[in-house]
């Protein structure tokens, strides 16, 4: 196995190292199209290229890029696309996309009654239907963001690519309002300076611990994450994972400015004396 750099500057992780990384004898690469907590947005077509170009296969951790921008599991280059539906007002169900021929080479353990086809033999049981269900009124939802009418025809999948484009722009505008006013504070220190990211920011406050900034800001009304959110190898390689990770700030297509000015607000209230 071998990992990937991250350019802890900036939480980049630059394309260019894959051409000393993979091998003819390399048979995965596995990619994040965005990070959960400093949302940085590698340039995975041209890393499923690089993957590709050895013979090997690529699996995309979308999880926290799908909620932000549209996406196209054909031009990323993706072998397998994993998201999870709860990220795009679905329920708590996850998918991997895959073609049904790759899928048809691959044989996980299953009990010996599962069925043995395609998709069966990868799930755990019957599937959840009331979940499925839900699922089916999640991606509606998207299909129906997007605020011009003309954008209200087309087919399902015309309808998500524009209305995931103009939430892409959207969130655009609203974060990086959030970054202007926490790069402005003198006590706050920021993670990730990526230049195409999802809207989301990791930050520490001087003098507090992320869970006493989560929980000043919640008595506030501002939900936050903290701690090191599963991204355990990044927040390591910030060294903030023995000290309680950092505060996540993240941003959805149905948050608007007032939000966001009353997270700043409430991190500007930490401030020690003298310091703004």
């Amino acid at each position: 196995m071998r990992w990937a750099e991250v350019d802890i500057s900036t939480a980049e992780l630059p394309s260019g190292q894959y051409a000393e990384l993979l091998t003819e004898r390399t048979r995965l690469v596995a990619v994040t199209a965005a990070s959960n907590i400093v949302g940085t947005r590698p340039d995975v077509a041209a890393i499923t290229a690089a993957a590709h170009a050895v013979g090997a296969l690529c699996y995309v951790d979308g999880v926290h890029a799908t909620p932000h921008v549209p996406v196209d599991v054909g031009a990323l280059g993706a072998d397998f696309y994993a998201t999870s539906a709860y990220k795009w007002s679905g329920p708590h169900i996850g998918t991997v996309v895959a073609d049904p021929g790759l899928l048809e080479t691959l044989s996980p353990d299953k009990l010996v009654p599962a069925p043995g086809g395609v998709p069966g033999r990868f799930e755990r049981g019957t599937p959840g239907y009331a979940d499925l269900a839900g699922v089916t009124a999640a991606v509606e939802h998207l299909a129906s963001l997007d605020p011009d009418p003309k954008a209200a025809t087309g087919s399902r999948r015309e309808r998500v690519q524009a209305s995931m484009a103009a939430v892409e722009r959207y969130e655009a505008e609203l974060f990086a309002r959030l970054l202007g006013g926490l790069s402005a504070m003198g006590h706050v220190t920021l993670y990730g300076k990526a230049a195409r990211r999802a809207p989301t920011a990791f930050f520490t406050v001087a003098g507090y611990s992320p869970r006493e900034v989560a929980e000043r800001l919640a008595a506030r009304k501002v939900n936050v994450w903290n701690g090191d959110n599963y991204a355990w190898e990044l927040t390591g390689a910030f060294g903030l994972r023995d000290s309680g990770g950092a505060v996540r700030a993240g941003l959805v297509h149905y948050n608007d400015g007032s939000e966001v000015d009353r997270l700043l607000a409430a991190v500007a209230e930490l401030a020690p004396d003298g310091v703004r």
